[in-house]
């Protein structure tokens, strides 16, 4: 059954809120083609109680439960009839994880006349169903269901935009790009979206393989954190008995509660239909409506955001500041800016009422770059961020896309792009005199030393801290100091000349890191390849391969880093390291290979911007207004550390988080997370080990089930997850545990071994 809620309003001038009162309905059911509820909390931008309203949204004037937020404001536009939609949808649970987020957000945008949608995916929160993974073709015929839905009812203007951050902003070019294609979708019903940290290629540049490699610090724990998540039962409140409930969640357990992780490292190569439905890059015409895109400097999906900003259509806009995978008003890896006024101005221009519509999104930039100054990663945690927001124009540089690709015979390093060249430990200007060096590539587990999270949540164990550690223990090119600054911003590309005799499995890892005069090293660009036979190289000129050998011994591999906007202060040092392990950021190769690197057929080009266009081009945004907060008590703080351990030859870092414990009384559900990552290997990294360890506790209160012995409904999820293995085989150890009211309540283990192809 459906239960109608409403939250008592606080004062709302200062969160920036519009005229409209708003009516939210906690629950709402919708049906999909077959017959499964989809649970959605719907905000809406009227008081229902209102006679001259009511018409408006008869669909709810059954409701007797209700409360209105009523807004310090006049209202104005009383006679309009009609309301664009703005949808978001997530598995995050809607009545305990995202509802701080969501109150926050989708209060302010339906009080400026928008109704807001926050749909639950099937098989998650209060949805009925089930769901298997990642972006299938099923979530896609569910939001279409859901979007038919809105549009049928009489208050729908038929104009529906998305909105949302990783999950919710990839689905949104997931629909964007499918509704194109009559194999899935049969209706294009979505007008625009607004997506933070996404991805267009779902294999490349996602958290589970990065050019051919698994990604060993984000595969399993992204599948650990969904392992617990979706283990949590449904909402007991919107449950008539404890059987019904209780029946629901075991339905869930027996049919869809195995982690996602071995079903990723069975698909272990781009050209499988597995990635290639969620990528857009497989058609970038099939977008053909707007899209705000915005990424993230500490974010590892910037990359292929910046590489869409060159692909989509002219109607999208793109904007990165330096923030880590948090909201761009809230993340404390500043400058902070509103964004929730952006989205507005967004949606307003593209969502309106045709008699209303007035575009003033048309005039911005098509990408606005926030330029980071040297910086120390311990101070993002103090500080903002030092630097500036630029309007770049990345098509005035189209002429040279080609010499990020391809091969050039000599380049000079001018105000396009700049160019460096190897030689005896250090990168220059000029073309080295001797082509002839080899330098051997060793493994050492300090080459990964402090990688950093790719989807940085901004807790001290995602930072990449001082890299100094990593580049002392890899080769290591080092620049001359700096006379002047030095702009880095935009793609580049490390041609990179490497030999050996068998190309069996060749791993490598390129850093970019700014050095202080201190020797104190940050961050700023880096990639992980698979040199593997089919990847597009070009063969040294000099190349000494027997003639019966089919592929030469010698190769120059174009290495496409990610997006760098960094600028290079005086008296600095640019480092360019290369290395053939890096764990655990890059899974361990486990390959006893000799591969060398050769400094006098590689170098390394980029694209820079001069000081005269960063000071000519800087854009300022307004700082955000105060956030709307739901009611809430935290019972315990949350916390972070960083342990490492050398025993025996063994290498063992350990990443605690403690999400702390939250009481949300109006949702009567109290919840903690505690989760310890660790990541373990030897002194020559030839092996890998994961494994990750969560606790997710839950109680709910404030109601009781007739039927029901237990009337806290305490919950206690354990999981726990091991990945490990060496040359044939990744090896994946699962269990999950839960407990009710403190007795055990469902158990079960997975165990498997996964053949590595060629990976």
């Amino acid at each position: 059954y459906n239960e109608y809620k409403s939250y008592l309003r606080m004062s709302t001038d200062e969160c920036g809120f519009g005229d409209y009162n708003v009516t939210v309905v906690n629950n709402f059911t919708i049906p999909a083609r077959d017959g499964i509820q989809l649970a959605a909390r719907i905000y809406i931008p009227d008081k229902l109680s209102s006679g001259k309203f009511s018409a408006t949204f008869d669909f709810f004037n059954t409701i007797e439960d209700k409360t209105e937020l009523v807004t310090t404001k006049p209202r104005h536009n009383a006679n309009r009839k009609t309301y664009p939609t703005i949808v978001e949808c997530v598995p995050y649970y809607k009545d305990e994880f995202t509802a701080t987020r969501d109150y926050s957000r989708h209060n302010w945008f339906c009080s400026h006349g928008f109704v807001c949608l926050r749909l639950e995916m099937r098989g998650s929160g209060a949805s009925e169903g089930l769901y298997f993974g990642e972006y299938l073709p099923q979530e896609q015929k569910d939001l279409e269901d859901v979007m038919r839905f809105i549009q049928s009812q009489k208050w729908s203007n038929s104009k529906i935009g998305m909105y949302g951050k990783s999950w919710g902003g990839f689905n949104s070019l997931q629909m964007a790009f499918h509704q194109n294609s009559s194999s899935l979708l049969s209706d294009r019903l979505l007008t625009t979206a607004v997506s933070l940290y996404s991805t267009d290629d779902r294999y490349n540049h996602d958290i589970h393989y990065q050019n051919g490699v698994v990604v060993g610090s984000e595969m399993l724990p992204w599948s650990a954190q969904m392992f617990v998540w979706n283990a949590r039962p449904p909402p007991p409140r919107y449950f008539k008995t404890f059987k019904a409930w209780e029946s629901e969640w075991l339905h869930r357990l027996n049919n869809a509660s195995q982690s996602w992780l071995a079903g990723w490292l069975e698909h272990q190569h781009e050209d499988d239909i597995f990635w290639k439905h969620g990528s857009i890059k497989e058609d970038y015409g099939k977008i053909d409506i707007p899209f705000l895109i915005i990424g993230g400097l500490e974010d590892g999906y910037k990359t292929s955001q910046y590489r869409m900003s060159k692909k989509l259509n002219n109607r999208c806009k793109f904007l990165f500041g330096s923030w880590g995978h948090q909201w761009p008003d809230e993340s404390i890896f500043g400058p902070r800016l509103y964004f929730l006024k952006l989205c507005k101005e967004w949606f307003t221009s593209h969502l309106a009422n045709d008699d209303e519509l007035v575009n003033t999104t048309n005039v911005w930039p098509r990408v606005q770059m926030f330029v980071r100054d040297s910086f120390r990663a311990r101070d993002l945690k103090k500080f903002d961020a030092p630097g500036k927001m630029i309007k770049y124009n990345h098509v005035e540089n189209a002429n040279k896309r080609a010499v990020l690709e391809e091969m050039e015979d000599m380049l000079i390093s001018n105000e396009k792009f700049g160019v460096y060249y190897f030689d005896k430990n250090r990168i220059r200007k000029d073309p080295p005199s001797n082509k002839k060096e080899k330098v051997l590539l060793k493994s050492h587990v300090y080459q990964g030393y402090s990688p950093g999270s790719y989807a940085s949540f901004e807790r001290d164990t995602d930072l990449a801290y001082d890299q100094r550690l990593a580049l002392d223990s890899s080769l290591t090119y080092y620049s001359s100091e700096l006379k002047e600054d030095l702009y880095m911003v935009g793609d580049s590309t490390l041609f990179a000349g490497v030999h050996s005799t068998t190309w069996e499995r060749i791993y490598i890892h390129v850093k970019v890191c700014d050095v202080f005069p201190d020797g104190g090293a940050t961050l700023v660009s880096r990639c992980i390849y698979h040199l593997s036979k089919d990847r597009k190289y070009f063969k040294v000129p000099d190349d000494s391969t027997p003639s019966n050998v089919q592929h030469p011994y010698s190769r120059i591999y174009p290495l496409k880093m990610s997006l760098a906007s960094h600028c290079f202060k005086p008296g600095h040092r640019v480092a360019l390291s290369i290395a053939p392990s890096a764990f655990p950021y890059m899974w361990p190769s486990c390959s006893k290979d000799e591969v060398y690197f050769l400094p006098g057929n590689s170098y390394f080009v980029f694209e820079k911007i001069l000081s005269s266009y960063a000071e000519k081009n800087v854009v300022s945004h307004p700082p955000p207004k105060p956030l709307l907060k739901i009611q809430k008590e935290l019972i315990l703080p949350s916390k972070s550390e960083i342990r490492e351990t050398i025993r025996d030859g063994t290498f063992r870092t350990e990443l605690h988080n403690d999400g702390g414990c939250q009481y949300l009384p109006e949702l009567g559900v109290r919840f903690h997370e505690i989760s310890c990552l660790s990541y373990e290997t030897d002194t020559d990294v030839t092996y890998g080990k994961v494994q990750v360890d969560s606790t997710y506790t839950m109680s709910f209160d404030k109601f009781t089930h007739s039927d029901s012995s237990t009337p806290h409904y305490d919950v206690e999820i354990h999981t726990n997850q091991i990945m490990s293995g060496g040359y044939d085989t990744y090896d994946l150890d699962e269990t999950l545990d839960i407990k009710l009211g403190g007795e055990p309540f469902w158990s079960k283990k997975w165990a498997c071994k996964i053949p590595r192809h060629d990976l």
